[in-house]
């Protein structure tokens, strides 16, 4: 989770209309939405892998040990038998489609799990199969559906496969002997795929907080270094065509002698209250980022080179004017140089942007630092 101060600018809000019927619409639409959501893989090349072994293992089971089953007492159904066929066929086919779903595929990965289940049904009432042999097959899909899914989606493909395997045991069984059979699988179906959607909720859960602690600078709370990145390319890509984006490197001058004469301790706390500073001044969309050591950023989305040659002026002179209370009873003052530049004017993409900055921040620094040099030339 990002710090809501740290990342602006990244949320568009909507408008409300008063049309009824254009609310119901896009409710509607919305619903839809986001049932489709919940069937989408956390991670699609996995679920490729996934779907296809399980396929292609279901196929080859089938035609391998379907011809030396034994019979059984029920007459065979000719329909059913050509669905059956046609079950196994349309698994052999999924096998070798799954390799070709992609992000854009998300009907094909809703579907899947499901035609999957129909399948297997397919298959054991055509063959007249209510043995455990035939039931296991109804975990294939639950496994998928728990390692892969979000909570709603493995829980809706565990509800078909329950619904595909009582099908099946009612049709081939007595009802005390099917209600039984029917029972154990559930218990077994629920419990593997409550066990397996757990840890692949903390799995996930782990990923998301390493991501954060990646982006996010433990210090100050401030973007890190990734999070800078990635927010500039978004900015760069996103305002190509607006005002541009601005990129304000600032760096604490001195700052080693603040550390000499107060510790790093001291240092520490001057670098937290800079950034509280630096956010308290950010309008929204900025994305304020602590590059390393003392180095700062500023990154101004959707400004214009004057605008942010002003702004970066207001945040020299605002920390110039404040004081750093420090743990120690001790209130100092600091000053901080800046380095301006911009895209399109001076760069076009983030190495050219960052190099532009910093080469402004360096002679801000040779100039007498407390000064803000905007980068000049064009990219």
């Amino acid at each position: 989770m990002v710090l809501p101060w740290t990342w602006r600018g990244f949320h568009q809000s909507g408008s409300v209309t008063s049309d009824v019927r254009e609310v119901s619409s896009l409710r509607t639409k919305g619903t839809r939405v986001q049932l489709l959501d919940h069937m989408q893989p956390r991670d699609l090349p996995a679920a490729r892998r996934i779907v296809s072994i399980l396929s292609a293992v279901g196929v080859t089971v089938a035609v391998l040990f379907l011809p030396i089953t034994p019979d059984n007492e029920l007459a065979p159904n000719p329909v059913l038998m050509v669905l059956g066929v046609g079950s196994l066929v349309s698994l052999a086919v999924l096998s070798v489609a799954a390799w070709f779903f992609d992000e854009a595929s998300r009907f094909a990965w809703a579907l899947c799990p499901f035609l999957a289940i129909a399948a297997l049904v397919l298959v054991d009432l055509a063959t007249s199969d209510a043995t455990v042999s035939a039931q296991v097959f109804f975990l294939f899909p639950t496994l998928y559906g728990a390692s892969m899914l979000p909570r709603y989606g493995a829980a809706a493909v565990t509800a078909a496969a329950i619904l595909g395997d009582v099908i099946v045991v009612f049709y081939n069984l007595p009802a005390n002997l099917a209600l039984i059979d029917a029972g154990y699988m559930a218990a077994a179906l629920v419990a593997t795929a409550t066990l397996l959607v757990r840890s692949a909720e903390s799995h996930a859960m782990l990923i998301d907080e390493l991501g954060h602690r990646a982006r996010i600078d433990p210090l100050t709370g401030l973007v890190g270094r990734r999070g800078f990145e990635e927010a500039a390319m978004t900015a760069l890509s996103t305002h190509a065509d607006e005002d541009g984006t601005a990129l304000v490197l600032i760096d604490v001058d001195l700052f080693k002698s603040v550390n000499d004469e107060y510790g790093h301790p001291g240092g520490d706390e001057v670098l937290v209250q800079l950034a509280a500073l630096l956010v308290g001044t950010a309008r929204k969309g900025d994305v304020v980022c602590r590059l390393g050591g003392d180095e700062l950023a500023v990154l101004l989305p959707g400004c214009s080179l004057d605008v942010a040659n002003r702004r970066a002026e207001e945040m020299i002179v605002s920390v110039a004017g404040h004081g750093f209370a420090l743990s120690l009873g001790s209130i100092i003052n600091v000053s901080v140089s800046a380095g301006l530049a911009h895209s399109p004017t001076n760069a076009l993409d983030l190495n050219s942007l960052y190099r532009a900055a910093d080469a402004a921040l360096y002679e801000a620094k040779r100039a007498g630092r407390n000064r803000v040099v905007a980068q000049a030339g064009a990219a």
